[in-house]
């Protein structure tokens, strides 16, 4: 598994165990039973639906299986694969993983400039 991917996952446990103490007893019960990863890509399910708003029967970027064909079918409307390919694809041009738990933030701080040393004013 991919670092940024990890790191993803991680995050998205911690925000979904932050949901309430159901929640958390909830991870941990599915712990049990369940591998780490399987119960961590739940948890990112779980946050991209929480922090985009999706609706029942919308899907988030982390279930798109394939960017290019599900783009090439068009919008579908109701369902929104397309839009979560459209938003997956913005995650990835912008260096994230398909599991980041809140896809609006993460985007806006990724394209938040960023100072170099060269944006530094010369030392007195």
């Amino acid at each position: 598994m991919r670092r940024i991917d990890r790191d993803a996952l991680t995050r998205a446990v911690a925000m979904w165990r932050l949901e309430s103490p159901a929640r958390s007893k909830q991870i941990d019960e599915k712990l049990a039973g369940e591998t780490w990863e399987q119960v961590a890509r739940w948890c990112a399910y779980c946050c991209q639906c929480n922090t985009l708003r999706l609706r029942i029967h919308q899907s988030p970027p982390c279930w798109v299986h394939d960017i290019k064909t599900t783009l090439a079918a068009g919008d579908d409307g109701i369902i929104g694969d397309y839009a979560a390919a459209r938003l997956l694809q913005r995650m990835l041009d912008a260096g994230l993983s398909r599991y980041e738990p809140d896809p609006p933030v993460a985007l806006k701080r990724a394209s938040a400039p960023r100072a170099s040393l060269t944006d530094q004013p010369p030392a007195a």
